[in-house]
């Protein structure tokens, strides 16, 4: 598996799942944080995406738990509304690789995605 997002925004995840598909990325889609880790733990992964405004997402909580995973994901990667700032931190807070506004994760998703996963990024 290259890339696990987790979100329960349907219409962002299929514009993500798109530009994935577009790509040649392996991309699947939870919609919650046990799902993640249940995927996670069973499959190698090479990015993971974190929504922030996914409803009862405690990034300070999951990321740590992500870490400890045999073998554990090559990035983490989390955004969310730039008007957030508490979450944003809380996540950097917590150990993601990168954080991103929501907006600068739209604009820039395709070069991110193939940067972290040929290695360029991270």
């Amino acid at each position: 598996m290259s890339v696990i997002f987790l979100t329960k925004d349907l219409l962002f995840s299929s514009r993500v799942t798109s530009v994935a598909t577009h790509r040649s990325i392996e991309l699947s889609v939870v919609s919650d944080a046990e799902a993640l880790v249940e995927r996670a733990s069973t499959v190698p992964v090479k990015v993971i995406l974190l929504d922030l405004s996914t409803s009862g997402l405690d990034a300070a909580h999951l990321v740590p738990q992500l870490r400890k995973l045999t073998p554990p994901p090559g990035a983490i990667i989390a955004f969310g509304p730039h008007v957030h700032r508490a979450k944003l931190a809380a996540a950097r807070d917590a150990g993601c690789g990168e954080v991103f506004s929501r907006g600068e994760f739209n604009s820039r998703m395709g070069k991110i995605l193939t940067d972290y996963l040929r290695g360029t990024l991270g």
